[in-house]
């Protein structure tokens, strides 16, 4: 997956995760989201359960969102660096065979932040062992590694954004269950005030 799709998909995922930041969709009580007066009866302890699991999922979504982001920026950010670097790798190419370069620096700050090896050798150890100034197949080498970066991140953009849809189906379905059992009790608390009249 190219990182431009990369970006499509994860603000798509920005508009179903607004369900999950905004709060509760039903009614709750400030003590630990229960509903209101429902005392210890069957209903209670259900409704308990649900927004319990609702809670859970909340967070659970959260979490995957935030690492989600992280991964997109991440497999952009790579791309545009193996970018910088085949722009060095075409100039170089044009001067001759024994032509050599330096990786730009913002490349360069990008690697060694994001730890991304280079020939199973960190970029500082890459650089140690062949110099600053690096021949062509050097420098594709480097370019490979942001690459090989780019597309792990996008990779994984893509397996969360499905782990996040089961997680968002299952909220969804616990709100709806939630609002089922309060309108259910609310139905029967009705037909039970109407019997004592």
């Amino acid at each position: 997956m190219s990182p431009s799709i990369v970006g499509n998909s994860s603000s798509s995922v920005t508009t179903n995760t607004n369900v999950l930041n905004s709060g509760a969709v039903v009614n709750a009580s400030s003590d630990g989201g229960l509903p209101q007066a429902q005392g210890d009866s069957m209903f209670s302890n259900g409704i308990h359960t649900l927004f319990n699991n609702m809670n859970m999922l909340s967070e659970q979504a959260s979490d995957k969102y935030k690492m989600l982001q992280e991964k997109a920026n991440l497999s952009r950010d790579a791309h545009s660096m193996a970018n910088q670097l085949d722009e060095v790798i075409g100039g170089v190419s044009v001067s001759g065979q024994d032509a050599t370069a330096e990786i730009p620096k913002e490349a360069l700050d990008f690697m060694k932040k994001m730890h991304i090896p280079v020939d199973g050798l960190s970029v500082e150890d890459f650089l140690k062992k062949n110099g600053t100034n690096l021949k062509k197949g050097q420098l594709q080498a480097v370019k490979n590694a942001l690459e090989t970066e780019s597309n792990r991140a996008s990779d994984f953009v893509s397996q969360s954004q499905l782990q996040l849809q089961g997680l968002l189906q299952k909220y969804n379905v616990t709100v709806s269950l939630i609002n089922a059992m309060q309108t259910l009790l609310a139905e029967m608390n009705k037909t039970i005030a109407q019997n004592i009249r």
